[in-house]
């Protein structure tokens, strides 16, 4: 593969972390430090699983109930962006955003939730209109009692 920039060093990612903000635990990364760290790749998820990154997630509750989300092991993603540095890590063409066919596998999971986001609203829509018209008739039902 051409066109692979560097890797961003772990350390560097954790040093550029701001003071007041929520980050991953200590030894760990989270999903955006992770694409800094592998500028290249795009399907951090099959990544993750190819090279056998450890995981884990991380949970907090708030008002609203509880969240989690996955924190990534920061030895192993420096082990990654090395072995991607040096054409060793395991890596698929589509996994990738310097190949075309990486380009175009972008685009179509793009292409795939923007198609989701529609149906959703399509489906949200039709529910308010199908209230209102229950209202509607409700209404108009004790209004002529």
């Amino acid at each position: 593969m051409a066109n692979i920039p560097e890797p961003v060093p772990v350390t560097e990612l954790i040093a550029k972390r701001r003071r007041g903000r929520h980050y991953a635990g200590d030894g760990c990364l989270n999903y955006a430090e992770v694409a800094d760290a592998w500028p290249v790749v795009w399907n951090i998820e099959e990544v993750v699983r190819a090279n056998g990154v450890r995981t884990r997630q991380e949970h907090a509750t708030g008002t609203y109930g509880t969240n989690s989300w996955t924190v990534y092991d920061a030895d192993d993603v420096q082990r990654v962006a090395d072995a991607i540095a040096d054409g060793s890590a395991v890596l698929q063409p589509h996994w990738c955003r310097n190949t075309e066919e990486g380009r175009e596998a972008q685009r179509e999971r793009s292409e795939h939730w923007r198609r989701q986001v529609v149906r959703v609203r399509w489906v949200q829509s039709v529910i308010v209109l199908g209230l209102l018209l229950c209202v509607g008739v409700v209404w108009f039902l004790v209004a002529r009692a």
